[in-house]
C-alpha cells in the first residue's frame, strides 16, 4: 500500500468513530430526555387527595373545611401537615385552591 493509502484509511477510521459516537449522543440524549419527561409526568399528578389523620385535623380548625379555599388550605398545611409557608402555598396552589 501506498502512504496516500494508509492515511485515508486512517481519515475514513477517524470519520466513522466520530459518526458513531454522535449517534450514541444522540441516542443517549434522547433516552435522558424521555426519562425526564417521565419523571415530570409521574411527579405532576396533582394528588388532591388528602390523608384521614389531614382531614380529621382540618375539621377540627374549620367546620366547613373546603380545600380549595386557599387561606383555609395553608392553614391546615401548616397546622395539621407541618409545613412551612411557602411550600404550603405553593402546594395548595398546585392542587387548585384559590
Amino acid at each position: 500500500m501506498t502512504e496516500g493509502h494508509v492515511g485515508g484509511a486512517a481519515k475514513v477510521e477517524k470519520h466513522e468513530r466520530t459518526h458513531m459516537i454522535r449517534r450514541v449522543a444522540v441516542f443517549m440524549a434522547a433516552v435522558t430526555g424521555l426519562l425526564v419527561v417521565a419523571f415530570v409526568v409521574v411527579n405532576s399528578r396533582g394528588d388532591t387527595k388528602q390523608s384521614d389523620a389531614t382531614l380529621a385535623c382540618a375539621a377540627r380548625l374549620y367546620s366547613p373545611y373546603d380545600p380549595k379555599n386557599l387561606e383555609q388550605c395553608k392553614a391546615v398545611c401548616l397546622a395539621c401537615n407541618a409545613g412551612v409557608q411557602t411550600t404550603c402555598s405553593t402546594s395548595c396552589s398546585l392542587k387548585g385552591a384559590r
